[in-house]
């Protein structure tokens, strides 16, 4: 970790001690009568400390870290909850999804109070910066425009889970009307758009080392990029809803092919202003796996546009790495297997389909988890294979007497790896990702292939991810990928795998509008399982570890009951 990262974490925890406090309803909160505004704005150090908890409480966490859920899934990650993967303890909040026991009261994902903290503290900072005098007029529209985004961000988690919601654009009193009903879901993407716009004109494009982490005009483009790219998509941009009921909560009334021409437009935008800031795809390494390890692994690299600053230094045996790490190892309690229906989206190394039968010798399921692309090879343990130097390889079956080996059993075809490597002994610094170049590339070609199928620009934004990875180019002479649709799949494939983990699949199948697909969200889900023969040998088998639920009013999330009990707002369908 650098001097300056150190600095802005350490800011952030102290700020998240003095301010953190709890509120009694999600939209406001009594004046503390030990702290006033006038106190907290009264010179540049106090209200940028109140800037920090601002970036505290509006940028997501997305690793568990400890036992609640604050803003991600409980105890486990987010990519547990749909086909990239799977937990074997049945008491984490991604089994809620699983198993569909999903209800009102209670998600298993998300707190939907703390979102507001969030806008509430974005509120605050806006209404009151003006106060200080030791700061000038370009500083202080500076930070309003790092906390206008800073509160879009929060909008835009909520609006991914539930839709339209209520738009607070003040820091609302005991005194205030505090029942405020939702906005419409275009009210929304259109709050958050004209956020972003606004903020632009006073954001710089780079800050100095002393303040690595902040919001920068790549955030904002970011931000109205992928809100643009969800609203164009078929769950909320349709003809056809899932129900008809408030529909005007749950997206658009009507399609309108415009809509992905906007989001299109939006994400080159992130792509300019990229190449003209000297952001890019990290490429500089040899081996592919490098280079992806790089971009996803590394703080602050030229491919992360903005990172959590939050985590910090984690070591093993605390609760994200008992979270998060695969069994056994720096603490692991068990991890998260990577499902068979997620790995066969990846290429095999020359950039063809791997071929798995229902079950075989250890010697073909060695040889073709090694056949496997690079970015495989980074993202997943499989038996047999290394972790990191330290830890080693790591060997997981069911043993010739019944019982699990050491680091078993997994649901999968082995364990999530991608992020992880880099812990060792000594502890290693976490930096959940909220924007990354590759996203953006992939944003692109889906939107312009949405309005203009199979333009030659769709087709090289996605071959950029590719070559990346060291896999051939695709071209519309391919019979495969000559169609909008052949393209659309392979697009939808791409990002399934270059984003794996990154918390977009869970949120992707439900904007597509094909969580209701067997092996997506529903039906049997498979791993393959490794068995030691009397021999000594070892065999697989393709093998069911459990049936998943789905019904199409998870394409949305209810709101919480205790709001909806108050009258004030109306629930979601099919709740």
């Amino acid at each position: 970790m650098t001097k300056t990262q150190n600095r802005f974490l350490w800011i952030l925890c102290v700020c998240s001690l003095v301010f953190a406090s709890a509120c009694e309803d999600f939209l406001e909160k009594p004046e503390s009568s030990d702290v006033t505004k006038e106190e907290i704005f009264s010179d540049q150090i106090n209200a940028e400390k109140f800037l920090w908890e601002t970036y505290n409480t509006c940028v997501p966490r997305g690793f568990p870290y400890q036992w609640d859920r604050y803003n991600g899934m409980y105890a486990s990650m987010l990519a547990a909850a749909c086909d990239e993967a799977d937990v074997t303890a049945s008491w984490t909040g991604s089994n809620n999804h699983n198993v569909g026991n999903v209800t009102p009261g209670y998600t298993g994902e998300d707190d939907f109070g703390v979102h507001y903290k969030g806008i509430r503290n974005a509120s605050i900072f806006l209404e009151n910066i003006d106060m200080v005098t030791d700061m000038s007029t370009a500083e202080i529209n500076q930070e309003k425009a790092e906390a206008m985004v800073l509160r879009a961000i929060r909008y835009h988690e909520l609006m991914k889970r539930y839709g339209g919601i209520p738009l607070v654009t003040t820091a609302l009193s005991v005194n205030d009307e505090i029942k405020i009903p939702r906005n419409t879901y275009e009210e929304c993407v259109d709050f958050i758009v004209n956020q972003c716009d606004s903020a632009l004109a006073f954001l710089p494009d780079f800050y100095s080392s002393n303040y690595t982490g902040r919001v920068t005009k790549g955030v904002a483009l970011a931000l109205k990029a992928r809100t643009l790219l969800y609203a164009a998509s078929p769950l909320h941009n349709t003809d056809q809803p899932y129900d008809e009921t408030n529909r005007a909560y749950t997206g658009y009334t009507n399609y309108d092919e415009s809509r992905w021409q906007k989001a299109a437009e939006a994400n080159k935008a992130v792509l300019d202003w990229a190449q003209e800031n000297s952001y890019h795809l990290i490429t500089e390494e040899e081996n592919p796996a490098d280079n992806y390890r790089i971009a996803v692994e590394e703080p602050q690299n030229d491919e992360i546009l903005f990172a959590s600053q939050f985590n910090g230094m984690w070591y093993p045996g605390w609760l994200f790495s008992q979270f998060v790490m695969p069994t056994g190892v720096y603490g692991g309690w068990y991890g998260h297997g990577v499902t068979y229906e997620h790995a066969i989206k990846y290429y095999t190394a020359t950039g063809g389909d791997q071929v798995w039968p229902e079950s075989g010798s250890y010697e073909e399921f060695s040889e073709k988890m090694q056949d496997m692309e690079p970015r495989f090879q980074y993202s997943v343990l499989y038996s047999g294979s290394k972790f990191n130097d330290e830890a080693g390889v790591i060997n997981f079956f069911r043993q010739n007497d019944g019982s699990w080996s050491t680091n078993a059993p997994v649901n999968g075809v082995g364990y999530m790896k991608k992020f992880l490597v880099k812990m060792t002994n000594n502890g290693a610094q976490f930096n959940w990702i909220l924007f990354r170049l590759a996203e953006f590339y992939l944003n692109y070609a889906e939107a312009l292939n949405e309005y203009s199928p199979l333009d030659a620009n769709a087709f090289e934004a996605l071959n950029v991810i590719r070559r990346r990875a060291g896999l051939p180019d695709i071209t519309s002479a391919d019979p495969q990928y000559n169609t909008q649709e052949g393209l659309r799949q392979a697009i939808r494939r791409e990002r399934a795998i270059e984003l794996a983990f990154e918390e977009h699949r869970f949120f992707d199948v439900r904007r597509w509008m094909i969580a209701d697909q067997e092996g997506v969200m529903q039906g049997p889900m498979h791993g393959l399982n490794l068995y030691e023969q009397a021999d000594n040998s070892l065999i697989y088998k393709k093998e069911v570890f459990e049936t998943r639920v789905w019904n199409n009013r998870l394409y949305l999330y209810p709101l919480p009951q205790t709001e909806i009990d108050k009258g004030y707002m109306e629930q979601n369908p099919g709740w």
